[in-house]
């Protein structure tokens, strides 16, 4: 099968080349470099999807639209919606830092890297999604490690005052309803907008039909306000977010549990422009709660409660010395708290780009002091060849990165009396590479590339139990290494009618690490634009064999077990009835497969959302 795709997906993009068609505006993008460029002429494998891009998953989570990514694989997404969304990028596990409008937005209460929970996230406040794949700590600091996911918040208007409402409504009882509100008087400029869910969902874990559902409801505030001016622009931003949710006990275990998560941020941005270059101060402090609770008697008791605390600010400068030489360098300071454990880091970084005609070289490094660790040293080397051939173009590029991840407040001082303290516990570092290859129309239109990754990784951490008092541990466990290759492309054949897809190939040495993660994974579309106004977008998804293992409460065991591969078929249909009222028709698993994402919990049969957005 590997053969005929990869033959299938080579003709195509062979084809694309050989079709002129009128050049378009050339998308840009901010995450290669912290600084706008062309996509096409950054040296590494960047994935923007732009607001047009999101049109196409109106009603849809932010989970679903991640998967059709890339290597992306996001453990948990097929699952009820209130289900943990974990991001495996390119075999890694969660080592993956998100941005929101440029600003890494972090949650300290998480087991794992402080990745933001996804879930908090709605669709309908997103302009656009950037993602940066590989090894990124030179830029990103600690837990880029896999990748670098930007979200950009949807944008104020031009008019004075702008209104928009949506709703939409859909399988297992949910409802959502979106609103916002924004607008530019002279050189200041606000945006508001609020989001609310809630579903009857269905059970979490799997069984028979005693099993009650697990409902969920979401909640959502986010504004913006700043200047703009000619040369400097400052913005202010701040959020609320809240998910009360229920949850089983386990895998093929009924339960009566709830979850209550609270988010909040405040934040800040000012960038000041100047003949060569451009200064950008970026902060943010953000506070989670989660209070996990059992009904037991006739009333909720907590179980567990975390609170974590973060603060942000980076300072940084662009300097374009000449046409050929720029460089970006700046400190960066962080502080998270979680409960009465603390840590701290203080990161000085550079990186430059150095041209000559075809030739592009950028490189940087960075050094992290860290309260607990010391010094710890990232570097990153990007040379690569680019060539534009009329509106065509073509590049060769590879890259050599390395990456510090520091363990989580969770992971080196535990929870007592479950999880034990590990005072020993040392950061995860990784040795990245790739060769990339990609061609076609600069402005996307037709697009082919092929990506070959290696990552070697040391000290990775791993949980232990012990088999005697059950108590567990956070350990450096083993080192591995993880190889793959990637092939995408996207074909406009013609005003109306478009296609792609992507192909991922990933393995591990220790395959014990695979868990949950497939070897293979295929993603396709047909997008056909039929009437004027309407779209239809038909979409599919094979994900390969992957391992599982559960606790056998029967046998107090835990039980190991593979996974079939699955495939899913979904359509999507729009329809713009004027410029102000849209509506759009949602259908998932439309061949009702009965497949398993995580063993011993229910996945969606099939399901439908139907929805509305109106601009005032």
């Amino acid at each position: 099968m590997n053969k005929k795709i990869i033959l299938s997906i080579s003709l195509a993009g062979f084809l694309s080349l050989a079709n002129a068609q009128t050049e378009k505006l050339i998308p840009e993008v901010t995450i290669a470099s912290k600084s706008s460029q062309e996509i096409n002429k950054s040296g590494k494998n960047v994935t923007l999807l732009t607001q047009k891009d999101l049109e196409k998953y109106k009603g849809q989570t932010l989970s679903d639209v991640l998967e059709r990514i890339t290597s992306f694989q996001i453990t948990g997404s097929f699952n009820n919606n209130s289900e943990p969304k974990t991001l495996h990028v390119r075999g890694g596990d969660n080592n993956v830092v998100i941005l929101i409008d440029g600003i890494p937005m972090k949650d300290v209460t998480t087991i794992k890297n402080n990745v933001m929970d996804i879930r908090l996230l709605s669709l309908e406040n997103i302009e656009s999604i950037e993602i940066l794949n590989g090894a990124s700590s030179v830029l990103y600091g600690s837990n880029a490690g896999t990748a670098v996911i930007d979200i950009r918040t949807k944008k104020n208007s031009h008019k004075k005052i702008d209104a928009a409402f949506g709703m939409r409504g859909g399988s297992y009882g949910t409802f959502a309803q979106n609103a916002d509100i924004s607008g530019k008087l002279g050189v200041f400029n606000y945006y508001i907008s609020g989001f609310n869910e809630k579903s009857d969902g269905l059970s979490s874990a799997e069984g028979d039909d005693s099993f009650d559902k697990d409902g969920f409801e979401k909640q959502a505030l986010n504004a913006k306000a700043g200047i703009s001016l000619k040369n400097f622009n400052f913005n202010l931003n701040g959020g609320w977010n809240h998910h009360l949710f229920k949850y089983d006990n386990g895998a093929f275990s009924d339960g009566e549990n709830r979850g209550n998560d609270k988010q909040a941020y405040l934040g800040g941005n000012a960038n000041f422009l100047y003949r060569n270059g451009q200064l950008t101060l970026n902060t943010r402090f953000s506070n989670n709660k989660r209070i996990g609770e059992s009904f037991i008697g006739n009333a909720y008791q907590e179980q567990y409660s975390y609170e974590g605390k973060d603060f942000f600010a980076e300072l940084f400068n662009r300097y374009d010395f000449n046409k050929n030489i720029q460089l970006t360098a700046g400190l960066q300071y962080e502080n998270q708290k979680m409960n009465e454990n603390e840590n701290s880091s203080f990161d000085a970084f550079a990186n430059a780009l150095f041209t000559y005609k075809i030739v592009h070289l950028e490189a940087g490094t960075r050094l992290t002091n860290h309260s607990k660790f010391g010094n710890q040293w990232t570097y990153s080397a990007n040379p690569y060849l680019y060539q534009e051939l009329g509106s065509s173009f073509i590049k060769f590029g590879y890259s050599f990165a390395t990456a510090f991840i520091s363990p989580t407040l969770y992971q080196s001082f535990g929870s007592l009396p479950y999880v034990l303290p590990n005072p020993d516990l040392k950061p995860e570092t990784s040795l990245f590479h790739e060769i990339n290859v990609s061609f076609g129309k600069k402005d996307r239109s037709q697009v082919m590339s092929v990506s070959m990754f290696r990552r070697k990784e040391q000290d990775v951490f791993g949980y232990y139990t012990d088999p005697f008092t059950y108590l567990g541990i956070y350990k450096n466990i083993s080192e591995n290494t993880t190889k793959g290759f990637e092939v995408e492309f996207n074909y406009q054949l013609t005003s109306k009618i478009g296609f792609g897809g992507n192909f991922s190939f990933v393995e591990k040495e220790n395959n014990a690490a695979m868990k949950r993660q497939p070897k293979q994974r295929v993603n396709s579309y047909v997008e056909i634009l039929p009437f004027k106004g309407s779209r239809v977008l038909i979409s599919h998804l094979f994900v390969g064999s992957r391992a599982d293992a559960y606790y056998d409460s029967l046998t107090y065991s835990t039980r190991e077990v593979i996974l079939s591969d699955f495939n899913l078929f979904n359509i999507s249909i729009s329809q713009q009835i004027n410029p102000k009222l849209s509506f759009y028709l949602n259908l998932n698993n439309i061949l009702n497969k009965e497949y398993t994402d995580v063993v011993g919990y229910t996945t969606k049969n099939r399901n439908f959302t139907f929805g509305m957005n109106y601009r005032f």
